[in-house]
């Protein structure tokens, strides 16, 4: 029996998140978002269960990534490099059958120079990270006309706050991008940008995280989890009154408690953060962690838990009871980072 820990991918789940944000944007096509290996979930199992779906745009960070799902999901949908071309890559872009998010002045440079391939333009609205300037549209319009683009595109910095007044100013500075280029189909919405409203949507959209169960959806919008994260308990003990847990001791008993060590940590992306805060659910019943998580183990206090715990039985960290944004909360982070974080010893299981 292999006590790794384990995360079940939820393929069905994730396919009908797919959907569910599809149906938000009538009449505009919803992309997804697989990079960082689709979160650490497995971007060639969930790629080609997209596609499956209906699925055909699909955007990732780097050209490896892009050329690794190529291989993955085969001819046909479009896969956008967010991070753009470098020089010496431009060859790959067409042979791959990529599309580069170009982001800078000297990405229009280098782009120009390209052997035949296509492109999407990015167009930084107020978040000062990637994206040309309005400014540099406006007197490059016509080369990058030009290039013919497939798409116009901007990134919602405040999306996850839907009163954020940036929003709407974003909004507003995007939609003079889009009618310039009027040919053009536009995108501006992330995950939570998804559930700004449809004057959000355009003509595409681009949701990552709420695929795999993240975010936080209004009331009218149910997203399914989308991996279920459990570790074994390899040891149940009597942890004595006036004792501590765990390093630095920070955690005493103040009476004679009954306590399970998990074989997790934060190797596996268990955040240390998340000491003394988070919970595991052992038949779900939640159990809080007692102590400082350390890199291969965790101890939870069970005492409230189901009678007659024994080593070997699973503890869910992440699942239908221990919510993806309610645990990212206790250690501090957001989903995306928990997700990310998953470790290589955690062992990924599709179902």
């Amino acid at each position: 029996m292999s006590f790794l820990p384990r995360a079940t991918v939820l393929m069905s789940n994730i396919v009908d998140n797919w959907r569910t944000l599809d149906a938000l944007h009538p009449g505009a096509t919803t992309a997804a978002v697989v990079k960082a290996d689709a979160y650490g979930l497995g971007a060639a199992r969930i790629g080609k269960a997209l596609k499956t779906a209906g699925c055909q745009t699909f955007f990732v960070a780097y050209l490896d990534e892009g050329m690794a799902l190529r291989k993955a999901v085969g001819k046909g949908p479009r896969i956008f490099v967010l991070n753009g071309p470098m020089r010496g890559e431009l060859a790959a872009y067409r042979d791959g059958e990529l599309t580069a998010v170009l982001s800078s002045d000297l990405h229009l440079k280098l782009w120009s120079t390209a052997p035949r391939g296509t492109c999407a333009i990015h167009v930084d609205t107020g978040m000062n990270r990637l994206g040309m300037s309005p400014a540099l549209i406006d007197t490059e319009a016509t080369a990058i006309r030009r290039l013919a683009p497939v798409l116009v595109m901007s990134h919602l910095a405040c999306a996850d706050e839907p009163q954020n007044p940036m929003n709407l100013h974003q909004r507003r500075a995007f939609e003079d991008v889009a009618d310039a280029f009027p040919d053009t189909p536009a995108s501006l919405a992330n995950s939570s940008g998804c559930f700004l409203g449809r004057n959000y949507g355009f003509d595409l959209t681009r949701p990552g995280l709420a695929l795999y169960g993240g975010t936080t959806p209004p009331a009218n919008v149910q997203l399914k989890t989308g991996v279920i994260l459990e570790a074994t308990i390899i040891n149940v003990f009597k942890g004595a009154r006036d004792t501590t847990v765990g390093y630095g001791a920070t955690y005493p008993l103040t009476e004679d408690r009954l306590l399970a060590t998990c074989a997790i940590g934060y190797a596996d992306g268990l955040m240390r953060s998340g000491s003394g805060k988070l919970k595991g659910w052992v038949d779900g019943v939640a159990c809080p962690v007692a102590g400082r998580i350390s890199m291969d183990l965790v101890t939870l206090d069970v005492t409230d838990g189901p009678k007659a715990i024994k080593p070997g039985a699973r503890v869910e960290f992440l699942g239908e009871h221990a919510k993806l944004e309610a645990q990212a909360a206790a250690c501090g982070t957001l989903g995306y980072e928990l997700l990310t974080g998953l470790g290589p010893r955690v062992q990924r299981h599709y179902r």
